[in-house]
């Protein structure tokens, strides 16, 4: 089947008038769309799906409207309007009234439920179009590439709440009483970016950031909760102002928290809508955890305006422009709001997952085909945020953060208002930064998997190698090969030697000034590839754990435990470098211990595990007594979070005793007053009670 809609008739304007009935969980509506009809044809294709069409009409300027018919195919979600006359090339105004429900799927135009603190329920009415449910809002040519401009009008009870994607711009008090608000015409945009969300809705007052009017609406009663995504939302939106170099493309931004909502949140501009948890929060009481996923989330969806809204891919395929950009994006303007938070370290966790994923058999390119487009949501995981972003670091790093920015620029202002694909992408990095980028990346984004480069000293320099890194049951192919970006730190003699290469081929001999002492590959973390030491090299690399950064830690850790599950390294030696790590401070370094050690308990046998319990409690004892289980003065959030990931680990993989009854202890002053627990050490509290406790304890979380 051809789920592409045929070129003969586009859109250019929509004018979108809609009357939801929230009591009656339905909508009426109608559409004026201006269509350019580029050969004769008797009917019209295009997508609406679960709706009523009742009346289809076309008519040109001066000219009496031409009524036609509707069909309409459910299972391809397309409309096919016939009419009795031929319908010749030029401009038309297509006119079609609808009606549809709204559903309880949290897709399309939808309804959500809530009940106040008095326990009434109340319903609020929003849409989540992406990727292909624009189509049950209203017929419409819904695919990315046929952009149009949008006046939307919707019609509601004077007690409610309208919001769209751009500022009002007038409103009307009808005769039954209802208000018909007018919202001001889009930029040119893709459907799935079309909202509307009603309801009793309150919002904070607007900060101004330069023109632009910034606010959160929520449910009644909710807005002090919005203050932390109001602060780094205005950071946002003038960070990604200034590092794309163009203005915010709408007149208003708003931030829209709704009770039932599938996704994290959904970039519409100018109106963005979250799940509440991602958008809500009570800062004092909140982990860090919490913040950093709000922080994440919110700039994340702002910068989606220009990278996915302004600039959009032509279809579906090239959906990763849109998320990994979005995720590389946020982290720069969180990394840069919060220092102190170490963004670009804490990443490293997300990128450990996705190589997880991307090294087995079965993973697949960050961009592949899709021919329908439902195909394109199995394109929303870690492949396309976490690898696709790590990418786009690798690449930031290897051309300097100042050309690569300038490839962006250029790259949001040949295409600003349309549609691009990868290939613009690398053009316009190329074309800024005089280099040839498409040789260097396509293999990162078009092929599935990664490299492994194994590194051994070779007389007074190095050799290094390269393959396909797999699992175990995977055997690489030996032509499979990658143009790696490797950076590389070695001590030697005289000091320090830093060197970037391309490493283009199966093997490349560096030289040095002198045999190193030892070596770390990947330095600085960025690289999406892992590293194989000589034996030689990891252990005087494991005797200078001092002298290298924390994201360089976290990798060797990483990249040592995944080489141990595939095979090619002894699992032994693998737990005995572990031991090194006793006075790690690092929380990141200290998440793939906890998460290398959790896995190896799943999978021993029984008999080995009071072994394993043995050293996991020898391995953490230092730390954890250092720390203790109460928050102390100016110690840094990061701290603050390690507390608790190591007092769990201690009590639950661990299994120690003492660990267990004073989480027991904590857990019961926390069902008096939870407020006296530090919200980073709750959560371990309650894992360690769930994991060693009775039946009476099963009961209790069973039931809440």
């Amino acid at each position: 089947m051809d789920y592409r809609l045929p070129a003969t008739v586009v859109p250019q304007r929509y004018d979108l008038r809609l009357e939801p009935n929230l009591d009656a969980a339905t909508f009426a509506g109608t559409v004026s769309i201006i269509v350019e009809v580029r050969e004769p044809v008797i009917e019209i294709l295009l997508n609406a799906a679960e709706l009523a069409i009742e009346s289809v009409a076309v008519s040109q300027v001066g000219s009496e409207p031409i009524h036609g018919s509707a069909s309409l195919d459910e299972a391809a979600e397309r409309a096919r309007l016939v009419f009795p006359v031929t319908i010749t090339p030029g401009q038309w105004r297509l006119a079609l009234r609808f009606s549809g429900t709204l559903n309880d799927k949290l897709h399309g135009f939808y309804r959500s439920t809530y009940k106040d603190a008095a326990g009434a329920a109340h319903t609020i009415a929003a849409t989540q179009f992406e990727a292909t449910d624009a189509r049950r809002g209203f017929p419409c040519w819904d695919e990315p590439a046929l952009k149009a401009v949008f006046g939307v009008t919707l019609v509601v009870p004077p007690h409610l709440a309208a919001v769209s994607n751009t500022a009002v711009l007038r409103e009307e008090t009808l005769e039954d009483g209802r208000r018909a608000v007018t919202f001001a015409d889009t930029i040119k945009m893709s459907t799935y970016l079309v909202a509307f969300v009603v309801g009793e809705l309150e919002a904070t007052d607007p900060v101004m950031v330069g023109p632009t009017p910034l606010r959160v609406w929520c449910v009644p009663g909710k807005t002090r909760l919005g203050r932390f995504a109001l602060d780094i939302g205005a950071f946002s939106l003038d960070f990604f102002e200034r590092y794309y170099g163009l203005p915010y493309p709408g007149d208003k931004l708003d931030l829209l928290a709704i009770p039932d909502f599938a996704a994290g949140a959904m970039e519409n501009l100018g109106a963005v809508t979250f799940r509440e948890t991602a958008l809500l929060v009570n800062e004092a009481a909140a982990s860090h955890t919490e913040l950093e996923r709000i922080a994440d989330v919110v700039a994340h969806e702002i910068a989606h305006m220009w990278f996915g809204d302004l600039v959009t891919m032509a279809w579906w395929n090239g959906i990763w422009l849109n998320e990994a950009f979005a995720t590389f994006m946020e982290l720069l303007a969180v990394d840069a709001w919060k220092p102190e938070w170490k963004r670009w370290i804490t990443f490293g966790v997300s990128r450990a997952s996705a190589m997880s994923l991307d090294g087995l058999t079965a993973t697949r390119p960050i961009e592949f085909e899709v021919m329908a487009p439902r195909d394109c949501e199995a394109m929303f995981d870690l492949l396309t945020y976490e690898k696709g972003a790590s990418v786009l670091r690798m690449l930031e790093q290897h051309l300097g953060t100042d050309g690569f920015r300038d490839g962006v620029r250029l790259y949001l202002e040949r295409h600003k208002y349309s549609n691009a694909e990868t290939t613009d992408l690398w053009k316009a990095l190329g074309d800024a930064a005089h280099q040839p980028i498409p040789e260097v990346m396509d293999g990162w984004i078009f092929r599935p998997g990664y490299p492994l480069v194994t590194v051994e000293v070779d007389g007074a320099g190095l050799k290094l190698t390269q393959q396909r890194f797999l699992y175990l049951g995977g055997e690489p192919d030996p032509a499979e090969q990658w143009r790696i970006p490797v950076v590389f730190r070695a001590s030697v003699k005289r000091g320090y030697v830093e060197r970037r290469l391309l490493l283009d081929g199966a093997e490349a001999a560096v030289p040095l000034p002198a045999k190193p002492e030892w070596v770390v590959l990947n330095a600085g973390g960025h690289g999406f590839y892992r590293v194989r030491y000589a034996p030689a090299l990891l252990k005087k690399l494991a005797g200078a754990l001092a002298k290298i950064a924390p994201i360089e830690r976290f990798n060797l850790l990483s990249d040592c435990f995944a080489l141990s599950q595939s095979g090619m390294m002894a699992a032994s030696d693998f737990l005995d470098l572990t031991g090194r790590f006793t006075a790690e401070t690092d929380r990141n370094v200290w998440a793939v211990l906890a998460g290398s050690l959790a896995w190896v308990n799943r999978v021993i046998i029984d008999e080995q595990r009071p072994g394993l319990e043995a050293l996991v409690r020898q391995r953490v004892e230092e730390m954890t007594s250092l720390l203790g289980w109460e928050r102390q003065e100016g110690e840094s959030e990061l701290d603050r979070q390690l507390r608790g990931d190591l007092l769990r680990v201690q009590g639950t993989v661990g299994n120690d005793e003492l660990v267990q009854a004073r989480a027991r202890e904590i857990y019961a002053r926390a069902q008096v007053d939870e407020a006296s627990v530090d919200a980073n050490v709750l959560p371990a509290v309650i894992a360690i009670v769930a994991a060693s406790g009775g039946e009476s304890e099963y009961a209790e979380f069973r039931d809440r």
